[in-house]
C-alpha cells in the first residue's frame, strides 16, 4: 500500500469535554486516491484537516502525511510542510488585494519559481479552471462559485502532495456546487490525492459512492 496520509491510533481531546473528538482513530489514504469524509457538522472532521495542517497536535498516537510525522514538527518545519500541501478551508479566504491571477501567482512566488516556468504554469492553470476571462477582476467582483475555483487552482499551482478542502461546497447553490465536484474529480484524474470533508448530503452525492466515508468513525481503521 502506498500511503501518503496515515492516522495512527490517534486521540484529541478539547477543552472540558469529557469525550474526546478523536479516539485512537485510524484513517490510511493512498497516494492519487480521492476520499470523501461525510458527516454532520460537529463530528470531528474539521480537528481531522486541523492535525493535517499542524494547527493542533494529536493528544496520543500519529499523523504522518508522505514521510512526515506532522505531529513532531516545530514551528519552522510546520511553515515549510504547509508550502508542500493545499488547503481550501472556509477561514482561509481569497487576498481582497489580489486579483484571480494574482491569487494563483502567490503560491508560485513563495516557492520561488520565476521567469518563463511561472508565466506557463499560471497560463495552464487558468486555462484548466476555467479563469482567462475573470484573471484582472478582484474577488469582490467575482461569484461565489467563481472564487471557489480560483481557490482550489491557488491550492493546486504548485502541484502539492495532497489537498485538502473542508466544506468547499458552503454558501454555494447547487450549480456551483456540481461545478466544484466536478473539478475535485478531474483534478484527481491528473493525479492529486484528495481529501474532502463535508456535512453537505447534496454534495456527497456528487461524488462516486465508494469514496464517500461516513463520519464520525463507528468506522475506526477505515483504509482507502
Amino acid at each position: 500500500m502506498n500511503e501518503i496520509i496515515s492516522f495512527s491510533d490517534v486521540t484529541v481531546r478539547t477543552g472540558n469535554q469529557e469525550e474526546p473528538v478523536l479516539a485512537d482513530f485510524h484513517l490510511n489514504i493512498e497516494k492519487g486516491s480521492f476520499t470523501v469524509l461525510f458527516g454532520s457538522s460537529g463530528t470531528g472532521k474539521t480537528t481531522i484537516f486541523k492535525l493535517l495542517t499542524g494547527e493542533i497536535k494529536p493528544d496520543t498516537g500519529k499523523v504522518s502525511v508522505g514521510n512526515r510525522d506532522v505531529g513532531s514538527l516545530n514551528s519552522s518545519q510546520i511553515a515549510a510542510y504547509r508550502r508542500s500541501i493545499g488547503v481550501i478551508f472556509q477561514d482561509v479566504p481569497l487576498l481582497a488585494d489580489r486579483t484571480a491571477e494574482g491569487q494563483i501567482l502567490l503560491p508560485l512566488e513563495v516557492a520561488g519559481i520565476i521567469g518563463a516556468r511561472r508565466h506557463e504554469r499560471v497560463e495552464s492553470i487558468l486555462k484548466r479552471f476555467q479563469l482567462i476571462d475573470v484573471r484582472h477582476q478582484y474577488p469582490n467582483a467575482l461569484s461565489m462559485g467563481t472564487r471557489q475555483r480560483v481557490a482550489i487552482a491557488r491550492a493546486v499551482a504548485s502541484e502539492p502532495l495532497v489537498l485538502l478542502a473542508d466544506e468547499p461546497a458552503a454558501h454555494l447553490d447547487a450549480a456551483s456546487a456540481r461545478e466544484i465536484a466536478d473539478i475535485f474529480l478531474r483534478e484527481n484524474l491528473r493525479g492529486m490525492t484528495i481529501l474532502i470533508g463535508t456535512s453537505d448530503e447534496r454534495f456527497a452525492s456528487f461524488f462516486p459512492p465508494a469514496s464517500v466515508l461516513e463520519f464520525p468513525p463507528a468506522l475506526i481503521g477505515i483504509n482507502n
